[in-house]
């Protein structure tokens, strides 16, 4: 049972040598295509279509749901990010009216440091948050320089 198996010797491959080595005479052609996006150039999106009928109409409407769905993404980003304001706004608000009341209670109560202090840095805090958020969203010179 000890057989052996018969191997082919590895193939040898030759190259025809030019006539002429010199510079002039080697020549090297390149074809590239280069495409972008889902949609390919009109003579592969056509060799598709020679190869599998209908096959060019499935491509396009690959391309048609790709965007639709590219399109739905950005739009529910966008909603993401408003409610996400708002609701930074809100609990700024909030804050805010808390702070206001509690320094008015202080105040009633006759601690006069208390109230300032804590109506003071609470309107500070809140107007700081929002000047910088504002100055980073449409960026001022200092913030896109990187001076914080």
């Amino acid at each position: 049972m000890n057989r052996k198996r018969k191997t082919n010797p590895p193939a040898k491959q030759t190259l025809a040598k030019p006539k002429s080595t010199s510079p002039a005479s080697l020549t090297q052609v390149t074809h590239q295509l280069l495409s972008t996006g889902p949609i390919p150039p009109p003579e592969i999106l056509q060799g598709y279509e020679q190869i599998l009928p209908g096959s060019a109409e499935r491509i396009l409407v690959m391309a048609e749901e790709d965007a639709k769905h590219e399109h739905a993404l950005e739009k529910s980003a966008l909603h993401l990010a408003s409610e996400e304001i708002k609701r930074g706004q809100l609990y700024g608000l909030i804050i805010g009216i808390l702070a206001f009341v509690t320094s008015i209670i202080a105040l009633a109560l006759g601690s006069e440091k208390a109230a300032i202090t804590l109506g003071g840095t609470t309107v500070v805090g809140l107007v700081a948050v929002f000047v910088i958020g504002h100055l980073k969203k449409f960026g001022s010179p200092s913030m896109k320089n990187g001076d914080d």
